[in-house]
């Protein structure tokens, strides 16, 4: 009998692994308990992940890819926050918050799609893994480190559009050695779209500024005021103090993140420029069209430029009340 008693007990103690794991599990597993809320947050992290059970020990179902979206909460728990939404999904509330928490980390504001270079009609790709940071220096700024670079701004485009009009669809630049004519598609009604508009002179570097919309497309470009030749650029360009770099700065072709460009200014007299890196930016764009926080490069040779997350920029809006964040890119 003591025997058999012995031989029980040590099956009481050693029999039950497997429900001592379901025990553990259930205990990880503990319900979060939710309660109903109405607020609006932020994607404060570019790392969050989605959550279709609110459990913190199980797998998220995705990546976000929502940095900076502002999205209406129902309800939150100890720690989740549940998305008001049509399906049921959850975020991390430590990836949830204010839009001043949103982090513009180093890797945020250096992470890029693509980097390299045009050679001809070819992407010449880096190697994985270069980000900006191997062409620039840049540094999230406040709102009064910008306006105190912008004080002493370079501005050297000379938005002098009523001295060059364009008349009956036809767009006139006088150069030293010639006339160079754009004519809109308006007189080709057959053809897509084709329309110019003159931006400005570039004075230092003795050039007119031309921007070119088409069909699902748009471009800028330079043309000499002594020559009349051409010169492509990827998008709106700001020249820098000494005038030996530019820095193009506008909306990838296919839309979102802002695209990056530098280029070296090999020589003024003939105009020479020559691509080093172009790059489409990840994680921000930039309000590089923006009359009350324009781009500008200062005194100290950084291009100050007013942005946001992707996914809290905003098209259409009035600039007095979208906050917005800043940040100083230095070339290296």
């Amino acid at each position: 009998v003591t025997s058999l008693l012995a031989s029980c007990n040590l099956f009481q103690k050693t029999q039950p692994a497997g429900e001592s794991v379901v025990v553990e599990e259930a205990q990880k597993q503990q319900k979060e308990a939710f309660v109903p809320v109405e607020k609006e947050l932020y994607v404060i992290s570019h790392t969050a992940l989605r959550y279709t059970v609110p459990d913190i020990h199980s797998d998220p179902e995705e990546a976000m890819n929502s940095f900076g979206n502002l999205f209406k909460i129902e309800a939150e728990s100890e720690h989740f926050y549940k998305i008001k939404s049509n399906w049921d999904w959850y975020l991390r509330k430590e990836d949830m918050g204010s839009y001043e928490d949103i982090r513009f980390t180093k890797e945020v504001l250096e992470d890029v799609h693509f980097i390299g270079k045009r050679e001809g009609d070819t992407f010449v790709d880096e190697k994985e893994g270069t980000t900006l940071s191997k062409y620039f220096t840049i540094d999230l700024i406040s709102y009064e480190a910008y306006q105190k670079a912008k004080k002493n701004g370079y501005f050297p485009l000379v938005k002098d559009t009523l001295s060059i009009k364009k008349e009956k669809w036809i767009l006139t630049l006088p150069c030293r050695d010639t006339l160079v004519e754009f004519k809109d598609s308006a007189l080709k009604p057959e053809a897509d779209r084709e329309e110019y508009e003159y931006l400005g002179d570039m004075k230092p570097i003795h050039q007119y500024l031309i921007a070119g919309y088409y069909y699902e497309a748009g471009d800028k470009f330079f043309i000499d005021k002594r020559t009349g030749h051409k010169t492509e650029i990827e998008s709106h360009p700001y020249l820098s103090p000494d005038g030996k770099y530019i820095i193009t700065l506008g909306v990838t072709e296919m839309g979102g993140a802002t695209a990056i460009a530098l280029y070296k200014v090999l020589n003024k007299d003939p105009f020479a420029i020559e691509l080093v890196v172009s790059a489409w930016i990840r994680y921000w764009v930039a309000y590089e069209a923006s009359k009350n926080r324009p781009t500008f490069f200062g005194k100290d040779g950084c291009l100050y430029v007013a942005m946001d997350a992707l996914d809290s920029y905003e098209y259409n809006y009035k600039e007095e009340d979208k906050p917005c964040k800043y940040v100083r890119i230095k070339i290296k």
